[in-house]
């Protein structure tokens, strides 16, 4: 499976070009609770952009920064928004209409949760360090999947490939924390010696603008895109059709991505029940 590493701001502003919901800018002249952006897409009437969400800045100086907009002067080029803040000349800015950024990142993270069991993602850990007559260690997290458990043969960090620990001796606890247990009249750990456990993880949701997604940004874009229609399906309406008919168009290429993207486990074992 291709790796990829679009950040949350490059996967919610393609989400909000698909659902015509975007414009962008780079802030020049701010003040508080206002700035100048002079460039093409802003060239509309005065006025336009009272009925916006929200502006927010997801880059510069101001980054995080969100307010709704209240008032716009074309002639000036001049935004007002409240809560009143001061962003910094150069500060990239995104204008919402129908959804906010808040929405947007949610629904990304749901369709990277929607994929955790499909998409999944080769990791390796080496992060636990034996000790003599321990047979019991927390597993790390994200892995649903182990195909693998090898003990380095020194303490230098060398690795035999061809001779990982026999499947037998080892066992993962399925308990509140999961716990990978050796069985102790089987198999001993030498003390000081690192474990490398190989096997398959689940996507990470994406905390911050700049955390990349490892998965198709397609698939990502079309699922948020779903659950965002389906998210203003309020009745029989007008409106409410327009949404699922658009759902439904996105929910169905994002199967069809996602099931591309499933990932064969061989004879890994599992982690959690599936």
């Amino acid at each position: 499976m291709a790796i990829y590493s679009n950040t949350r701001i490059v996967l919610r502003h393609l989400t909000a070009r698909l659902m015509n919901d975007l414009i962008t800018g780079t802030v020049v002249s701010p003040g508080s609770g206002t700035f100048v952006c002079a460039e093409t897409p802003w060239e509309v009437a005065d006025d336009y952009f009272n009925k916006y969400l929200e502006v927010f800045c997801y880059a510069g100086t101001g980054v995080g920064t969100s307010g709704n907009p209240t008032d716009w002067v074309n002639s000036t080029h001049t935004l007002t928004f409240l809560p009143a803040a001061t962003l910094t000349a150069g500060d990239s800015v995104e204008m919402h209409l129908l959804y906010r950024v808040g929405e947007y990142n949610d629904a990304i993270n749901l369709a990277i949760d929607m994929a955790a069991r499909d998409a999944l993602l080769h990791k390796v850990d080496e992060s636990i360090t034996l000790d003599d007559d321990t047979y019991q260690y927390t597993l790390p997290t994200q892995f649903l999947w182990v195909h693998s458990i090898q003990m380095e043969s020194s303490t230098s960090g060398v690795y035999d490939s061809e001779t990982p620990i026999d499947p037998r001796y080892w066992r993962i606890l399925k308990a509140a924390t999961l716990e990978l247990e050796f069985v102790k009249n089987l198999w001993s750990p030498t003390d000081g010696r690192v474990l490398r456990i190989d096997g398959l993880a689940s996507p990470s949701k994406l905390d911050i603008d700049t955390e990349a997604c490892p998965i198709d940004p397609f698939y990502v874009v079309q699922q948020a895109a779903a659950i965002l229609h389906q998210s203003r399906i309020r009745g029989a309406d007008d409106e409410s059709k327009f949404h699922t008919t658009q759902m439904a168009i996105c929910q169905k290429l994002a199967d069809t991505q996602l099931a591309r993207m499933r990932v064969s486990v061989g004879g890994a074992r599992p982690v959690v029940e599936v």
